[in-house]
């Protein structure tokens, strides 16, 4: 989008104020709500913001509708007047509010954005959009594209990983330092050891207490001694030079090959990562294919074919989005349709009314009835097709389930729709628990 939702939404004249101020307000009212639905780590109730926001009918009494709405008015205290006095809903307002935060949480995470785009894929066809239709089609495709291409990027076969042009090393090496021994300290030495100390002055240096006419072993005893002493001390001071001088070549060649190969880790890198991912993008698609061909459910323990449709197409949904991560290719839901026209052909492409598959669902297999109430939740808030679904199994009673979703009692679809729905509704409530 080349603008923001909110911007949009104040072009098109779905919300009519002008006034600078309030804009700033509704801005500051969309920060807080951001923060509301990141303060925990889960993501739960991304599920029935995003249910409310994309849903122009939605009353003013649903609770989401209310606890935004008081965010609102925190920043832009005379709220309530200025929509009476523009004669607009304020649940417009809510939702623009909404939306424009949906939209920034998902364009800056993928698991969001595939949240989003689950959550309200099926469901918008059963929303009035009206005049409203053009700027939610816009973002809604911008999730689908990037759902798909997460998903193709999770599932593909990793291309050859390319290295990149690799720098030239020069290896740099100082010259080599020939040991030089220093005549001078070794002359010192030399005096120190054999000229009488009382002739120091005139020879200029002398350490040594005995003379030579002594006639006996002192004096070249002491000469002897401090001879080597002082030889061996000028040898090893010049050895010690060129072998600090020989260890910089060392340095220079670890340094400069460290160099060079730090070119080649992110290579490696990319290499093991590519593997790893086309071994699991191949496990994924040959336990897939292997699924659609067996027609086996892993949940109930026999085959499709042997269960009615409606206990086939909860049961597939379910057993899939088992094996399968929240964020897919498209080609998924198609491998479900498939799946499910093989075990029950043209039945699988019959429209009928919602109430029916949810009175049918009541006699659902007991294994599959206990899966799905897992995931119902109390309160008013507006809820998924898999948790308003969820309390219908609880209650026995299908009245509330419409109320719930916001959906029309008219509403058709076929049983192939409705696994696809299911499929995503799980889907969905994986990346809202998923800490």
């Amino acid at each position: 989008m080349t603008e923001t939702i909110l911007q949009t939404y104040l072009n098109e004249r779905h919300i009519k104020t002008d006034v600078s101020e309030n804009i700033e307000s509704l801005k500051k009212a969309v920060t807080e709500v951001g923060k509301h639905l990141t303060r925990k780590k889960i993501k739960s109730d991304i599920i029935s913001y995003t249910l409310v926001a994309l849903d122009p009918m939605v009353k003013d009494s649903e609770p989401v509708v209310q606890e935004v709405e008081a965010i609102i008015i925190k920043k832009w205290p005379a709220f309530k007047n200025s929509v009476t006095a523009t004669n607009d809903k304020s649940t417009t307002y809510v939702r623009a509010v909404i939306l424009e935060c949906l939209f920034k949480l998902a364009k800056g995470d993928a698991a969001t954005a595939a949240l989003v785009w689950l959550t309200v894929r099926d469901v918008i066809g059963y929303y009035k959009l009206d005049t409203e239709e053009s700027v939610i089609n816009v973002f809604l495709q911008e999730l689908a594209d990037r759902a798909e291409e997460n998903g193709q990027a999770a599932w593909g076969i990793s291309q050859k990983p390319q290295i990149s042009e690799l720098t030239g090393v020069e290896i740099s090496i100082s010259a080599v330092k020939a040991a030089e021994i220093d005549e001078e300290a070794l002359k010192t030495h030399m005096l120190d050891a054999m000229v009488h100390s009382g002739w120091r002055p005139q020879a200029g240096g002398g350490k040594n207490p005995h003379a030579q006419n002594q006639g006996n072993h002192n004096w070249p005893k002491f000469a002897a001694e401090h001879s080597a002493m002082g030889i061996t001390e000028v040898v090893n001071s010049a050895l010690s030079q060129q072998a600090q001088s020989l260890s910089t070549i060392s340095s220079s060649i670890k340094k400069c090959m460290g160099d060079y190969f730090a070119q080649l880790q992110p290579f490696f890198e990319d290499l093991n990562n590519s593997v790893v991912q086309s071994i699991t993008a191949n496990n994924n698609r040959s336990e897939l294919l292997w699924w659609k061909q067996s027609l086996y459910s892993r949940s109930l323990n026999v085959s499709y074919r042997s269960v009615d449709p409606l206990n086939a197409a909860v049961c597939m949904a379910y057993d899939l989005a088992e094996q399968v991560e929240p964020i897919y290719p498209e080609s998924v839901d198609y491998l479900l349709r498939e799946a499910l026209k093989d075990v029950h052909g043209h039945l699988a492409a019959e429209e009928h009314p919602l109430t029916e598959w949810l009175e049918g669902s009541l006699s659902l297999h007991e294994n599959i009835q206990s899966a799905l109430k897992a995931y119902a939740e109390q309160g008013e808030r507006r809820k998924s097709l898999l948790s308003a679904w969820a309390h219908t199994l609880h209650s026995g009673e299908t009245t509330s389930f419409f109320m719930e979703t916001g959906i029309d009692k008219k509403a058709k679809l076929t049983v192939s729709d409705l696994a696809v729905w299911l499929f995503h509704c799980l889907q969905a409530q994986k990346l809202a628990t998923d800490k």
